[in-house]
């Protein structure tokens, strides 16, 4: 079974409950394009968490040292962006880590409004998601996919046209994508495909992606928009014209 995520780019707490309610496996919150903070970004977790959903965000290969504050606040994991070695994916898993596995201090689970593991270095364990996005992170795909306590791949399929220097349409792009999911699955790793066009969540799934996040909140609101607007729009057909 597919397992879907939802993407969202606006800090609105009605289109986090809304995405909420519509029951995907999980709720992405896009830190490192989207109109996020911290605060936001707690409050989101907590409305997640209280709504039984699974929260990741997304962060980039920058801000690292935000992912201990996300994943005390309930967070079940992130998504590291640009992930192009394995020495920051491994950076990443050291930090969402506990002693001694890693470098994260304890500093409970949302203030001890979370209740926490009894064995808290073994239980609690974060997901951590290495997104490939650049000719680097492709090249390199077999030992990130290898990296012990990741838990699958994400592709951002975008910025993986530009990095590798292809429009997404050249079947070279398509060789990347393949590679990918090859590492992946050698790994037992689910990967996991953004389909950020309508109609790609099909073309995804026949190709052999695990998991599929569908399109951000700020595209599906702007494509409903424009849709009804141009219905409206649209010259309506005289009375009396029609073919006999």
């Amino acid at each position: 079974m597919t397992t879907i995520g939802l993407w969202l780019a606006m800090p609105e707490p009605l289109i986090v409950e809304a995405a909420a309610r519509a029951r995907p496996d999980w709720v992405g919150l896009d830190l490192q394009h989207g109109a996020w903070d911290l605060g936001t970004a707690f409050r989101a977790i907590q409305l997640l968490d209280a709504l039984g959903t699974t929260a990741l965000v997304r962060v980039s290969e920058q801000e690292l040292e935000l992912m201990p504050r996300l994943l005390d606040h309930g967070a079940a994991g992130v998504v590291v962006a640009m992930s192009s070695s394995t020495a920051l994916v491994e950076e990443a898993v050291r930090r969402a880590r506990y002693q001694p596995e890693g470098v994260r201090s304890y500093g409970g689970q949302r203030y001890g409004l979370r209740a926490a593991a009894s064995a808290v270095a073994s239980e609690i364990r974060p997901h951590v998601y290495p997104m490939i996005e650049d000719r680097r992170g492709v090249a390199d795909i077999a030992a990130i996919a290898r990296v012990k306590g990741i838990a699958g791949l994400h592709i951002g399929p975008v910025d993986l046209g530009l990095g590798v220097g292809l429009g997404r349409e050249d079947p070279r792009y398509a060789d990347a994508l393949r590679s990918i999911l090859a590492a992946g699955h050698a790994a037992r790793l689910p990967v996991t495909m953004h389909a950020v066009a309508p109609g790609q969540a099909s073309q995804w799934l026949e190709m052999g992606f695990d998991e599929l996040v569908l399109t951000a909140d700020i595209e599906l609101i702007r494509n409903a928009f424009a849709t009804q607007t141009a219905e409206l729009r649209r010259p309506s057909k005289p009375a009396g014209t029609g073919s006999r």
